[in-house]
């Protein structure tokens, strides 16, 4: 535990890129299969997105079952600078992404939605409403994307949609669905 511990300090404090890299390897060779401990490293903010994505990839390869919550993360990472359109490229892709590795989670469709701009008719808006409705039937909580949905088209003044999904929460929510 003390190895895990001495690689977490590195990659919360490194300002170095080369050295991150090279605590990197030792955490994959050393078998580390502890989630926590690569979004450490992943926060860090002298990573370029770049290298965020490379770290991502080479987790998601080398230890699939923690591919979920690897995507979930980094998605989140680049979440919190949406405000560069390419950022908010890179949270929809992870998230989409996070998706494919657990098709009945609504979390990631949730998080999708908050990505939307209401301000701004960005290309993205319309690929996170589309992914959402696709996969909402698959989620193991309907109800809660379903509600997810009745609020966004109440904010976008869409009666017709806000009514349908309302409906289909509440029968989720009920069990007959």
């Amino acid at each position: 535990m003390e190895d895990q511990e001495k690689i977490e300090n590195i990659f919360r404090s490194s300002s170095s890129p080369e050295e991150l890299f090279d605590v990197f390897n030792v955490a994959i060779n050393s078998k580390i299969k502890n989630a926590d401990t690569f979004k450490i490293l992943l926060a860090n903010p002298i990573l370029s997105p770049d290298e965020v994505k490379m770290y991502t990839e080479k987790l998601i390869k080398e230890m699939p079952p923690i591919a979920f919550e690897i995507n979930m993360w980094t998605a989140r990472v680049f979440e919190n600078f949406t405000e560069d359109y390419d950022r908010l490229e890179d949270s929809f892709e992870y998230y989409h992404r996070a998706l494919f590795h657990k098709p009945t989670s609504y979390e990631p469709l949730l998080k999708l939605l908050n990505l939307y701009n209401y301000d701004i008719n960005l290309p993205t808006n319309s690929r996170i409403v589309n992914v959402v409705q696709d996969a909402a039937a698959m989620t193991d909580q309907k109800s809660k994307v379903y509600y997810a949905l009745a609020n966004h088209f109440r904010k976008k003044g869409n009666n017709r949609m806000e009514v349908k999904y309302l409906s289909l929460a509440e029968k989720a929510a009920a069990g007959e669905i």
